[in-house]
């Protein structure tokens, strides 16, 4: 909690580097969640929310080690929610991380962890990420997702400029996203999948019914019925691969909410597997991150194709991408 003092009936908060840039009226209902959002706007406009002293606009833009002065007249609580990572769970997360730069952190998610929600991995990184410089309004967070059962790369913040910069990338179609995946039948040739998920994605509590989504399917290996496949994906709508995957007629193996019928499978398996940028982005700090399979994933596809083809389907496919 970053409280200077109280002065002549009002509490002072220090803005830092990850708070520097933002809205004054966006940072405080960071800052103070359970103010409700109309009291923040008036207390603003009354001068009851000041900056340096001075009473400021809404659309002020917080600059580092500015003060901001909150009335008492502004009923509030305010908690550190910062607490202390338990040592198992840094020890977890330090076990996850496959690459950290100044502003990101890239985590390899294991099968069976959500992204956001109790117990997830918004959770972990936001206690057991460390060196994240103390803030009013930023936490360290996962700037996209994956499905619960769907492994492999995720992008967290550390700093805010971390947070514009790469979703910039993903808004601007510049980051590169591959999968793998087993799949059902045998696609024998390159398919490029582009259309709206529309009926063909399950309810996920978000609307993704008419947006486009674009996948291409690349099948690496097939062996008795099954087909190890890369998927490059240009958008990011909810269950996009699983979706487009069925609809082409190769389900995911194992996944039976689209329509896999295959017996012996506890699950499916996609795996985000590289991200990559045209060049060396220095805001980003980094061209090409990716990572590895899981145990239980990889054991899985040598008992189907054998080790050898697997790890040079795998290796093959992995350098022409990055070369």
């Amino acid at each position: 909690m970053i409280v200077l003092q109280s002065v002549k009936g009002y509490k002072l908060f220090q803005c830092r580097s990850n708070d520097a840039g933002r809205r004054l009226d966006r940072v405080v209902k960071k800052m103070l969640p359970d103010v409700p959002a109309g009291l923040i706007y008036s207390g603003i406009r009354k001068g009851l929310i000041k900056v340096n002293g001075r009473k400021s606009l809404q659309s002020y833009r917080i600059v580092e080690d500015d003060v901001i002065a909150v009335s008492d007249a502004v009923q509030f609580s305010r908690t550190d929610d910062k607490k202390p990572a338990a040592a198992s769970g840094k020890t977890d997360l330090d076990r996850l991380i496959v690459l950290e730069t100044e502003d990101l952190c890239f985590i390899n998610k294991p099968r069976g962890m959500l992204t956001h929600g109790e117990d997830s991995l918004a959770e972990l990184v936001k206690t057991g990420l460390g060196g994240i410089e103390e803030s009013l309004s930023f936490t360290p967070a996962p700037l996209h997702r994956l499905d619960r059962n769907t492994t492999g790369l995720i992008a967290v913040s550390r700093t805010i400029t971390g947070a514009v910069r790469f979703t910039g990338l993903l808004r601007d179609g510049r980051l590169k996203k591959y999968y793998i995946g087993l799949c059902s039948g045998r696609p024998d040739r390159k398919l490029r999948l582009e259309n709206s998920l529309g009926r063909n994605a399950l309810k996920t509590g978000e609307d993704e019914a008419g947006k486009n989504a674009v996948t291409t399917l690349i099948p690496l290996l097939y062996k008795d019925g099954f087909t190890l496949c890369l998927f490059e994906i240009e958008t990011g709508r909810t269950h996009q691969i699983r979706s487009h995957a069925s609809a082409a007629g190769f389900p995911l193996a194992g996944d039976t909410k689209y329509g896999s019928r295959i017996q012996g499978f506890k699950g499916y398996i996609l795996h985000s597997w590289i991200l990559q940028l045209p060049d060396f982005d220095i805001s980003a700090g980094f061209r090409t991150v990716s990572a590895e399979l899981p145990g239980g994933s990889y054991k899985k596809l040598v008992s189907i194709f054998g080790k050898s083809d697997v790890d040079k389907a795998l290796a093959d496919t992995r350098n022409g991408i990055i070369n």
